[in-house]
Formats: structure tokens, sequence, C-alpha cells
């Protein structure tokens, strides 16, 4: 059996916004479960410093959705980073014709 690389350390330098809204559909449903086990040991293990940019401003922005920008990190010490706050510098698109509907995506520039 071959181990996959999550999604969240794939190589997304040929990634269009279809891609990327799979992304955050994955990683909504993730911090959206934290507290099941399995959900909750995917996220513990999770380590930033892999991540593209990209991938942490969409963790940050559905921390913040989910109201949970102070509680998640207290729970997963791995998540203690002032990046996950640090806007994109320019806009990721998730969307072809975004509607910007979530003020915690506008916030990161990300256009949804």
């Amino acid at each position: 059996m071959t181990d996959r690389i999550p999604l969240y350390y794939a190589d997304q330098s040929q990634w269009g916004f279809r891609e990327f809204n799979h992304l955050n559909s994955y990683l909504n449903r993730l911090f959206l479960y934290e507290d099941d086990d399995e959900k909750s040991a995917r996220i513990a293990s999770m380590d930033l410093g892999r991540m593209t940019r990209e991938t942490i401003a969409l963790i940050g922005a559905i921390l913040t959705q989910y109201g949970k920008r102070s509680s998640t990190p207290a729970k997963f010490p791995n998540l203690r980073s002032k990046e996950l706050w640090r806007p994109l510098e320019t806009p990721l698109f998730l969307n072809e014709r975004p509607l910007d509907l979530f003020p915690a995506y506008a916030n990161m520039n990300i256009r949804y």
C-alpha cells in the first residue's frame, strides 16, 4: 500500500480555482469536525512549514469563519503561528466568479 501525501502538502504550482476549492472543502470538513479522533490526529500532525502560503491562509480563514481562531491553536500547538493570520499578497480564487460572501476569506485575500 502506498502512503498518500496529504492534500495540504501537495504541489500546488499548477493548481487553479477548482483544485483550491477542493482543498478548501477538505480543510473545512477537517476543522469543522476537529473533535473526531481521526481528524484531530490529522490536525495535530500538520506541519505548517511544509505548506504553501495559500494553504496556511485557507486554514486561517476557516478557523476565523468557524470562530475557532483562539480555541483551535490552543488545542493544537502546531497551529500557533502568526502566519495563519497574514493575508495573501495576491488573491487566491476558489471560484471562477467569486461572490465574496465570507469576510473571513476576504480578509485573507481569498476570493470565494
